[in-house]
């Protein structure tokens, strides 16, 4: 298909792209939009089906040999696309595409080996931060993603900007009973699931306080620390996942419960790491470093 020139923004085939920085229909409509001469060239490169793409004039020559002939390439200038997109769009270049069926955890086993390794955000929320922990994750070559209903839409605009288009790739699976699919990675699988908590050894934060069941005896409560393994020393199992908390408040209780065992980096100063600088450090400790271990070696048993 041709190029398509646009001089006016009442064009009806322009909705997908109209304020795209302030609405979130896509999510529910099947599509997501890419933004960006990199990122669009990702996707152009992909299996992906794209419905049409949006190029100011200045980005055409740079484009000309990606251009596919089914799909539409509407071409505005500079200043009527700033203002069909509600900002200044610096970056001259924009995608829309449908997204594919999530896939499951049956898929993503059957494609995996003896050797697997898993991040698992209940609800992290920031977009910036999924697409962090998405980026890094195609980094450290783990073998899927798997987010809780209250995640950021690993699809979002912001979030395929900061994941550098790699949620195109990694296998992402958007669950609709995390815990449940959770379970069923320690049962049918034997993924052994690390929670990631904080040292901390500030006495007014109760954040970070369980209460431990003794038998006969008042409740203890202690730390999560307490029960904690330092990274360092940390071995790993076969097949490992590791849950990441959400910004404000870390793991909760019932994904602590959940966990066979709980990590923690040592700090000096500093009370916590934000959640995407603390992944990478687990990442490149168990994709690089970490010896590995029987499941049951380091298991920490919780009565």
């Amino acid at each position: 298909m041709p190029l398509i020139p646009i001089q006016t923004l009442d064009d009806p085939r322009l909705v997908v792209f109209r304020d795209v920085k302030a609405t979130r229909h896509s999510k529910w409509k099947g599509r997501f939009i890419a933004e960006g001469a990199r990122l669009v060239k990702r996707l152009l490169s992909t299996d992906y089906v794209l419905e049409s793409m949006l190029l100011t004039e200045g980005r055409v020559e740079e484009f000309a040999p990606w251009l596919r002939p089914d799909v539409p390439t509407f071409v505005m200038p500079q200043t009527l696309t700033a203002e069909l997109v509600g900002y200044n769009f610096h970056c001259g270049a924009m995608a829309c595409a449908l997204r594919k069926p999530n896939p499951s955890l049956d898929d993503i086993m059957a494609r995996g080996g003896e050797r697997m390794t898993f991040v698992v955000c209940p609800d992290v929320n920031d977009p910036e931060n999924i697409g962090t922990l998405i980026r890094l994750g195609a980094a450290f070559g783990i073998d899927a993603m798997l987010l809780g209903p209250a995640c950021a839409d690993p699809f979002s605009r912001r979030v395929l900007r900061v994941s550098m288009g790699n949620a195109l790739t990694l296998p992402i699976v958007c669950s609709r009973d995390l815990s449940t699919d959770l379970q069923r990675l320690k049962s049918e699988w034997q993924v052994q699931l690390a929670a990631t908590v904080v040292e901390n050894d500030d006495p007014t934060d109760d954040d970070n306080v369980v209460r431990m069941p003794t038998s006969g005896l008042p409740d203890v409560s202690v730390r999560a620390t307490e029960l904690a393994e330092p990274l360092r020393q940390s071995g790993r199992p076969a097949r490992l996942a590791l849950l990441f908390g959400n910004e404000a408040n870390g793991l909760g209780p019932e994904w602590l419960e959940l966990c066979d065992r709980r990590l923690t980096i040592p700090m000096r100063a500093a009370d916590s790491l934000n959640v995407a600088i603390a992944a990478g450090i687990f990442l490149h400790h168990f994709t690089t470093a970490a010896l590995d271990v029987p499941p049951s070696a380091r298991s920490v048993s919780i009565p």
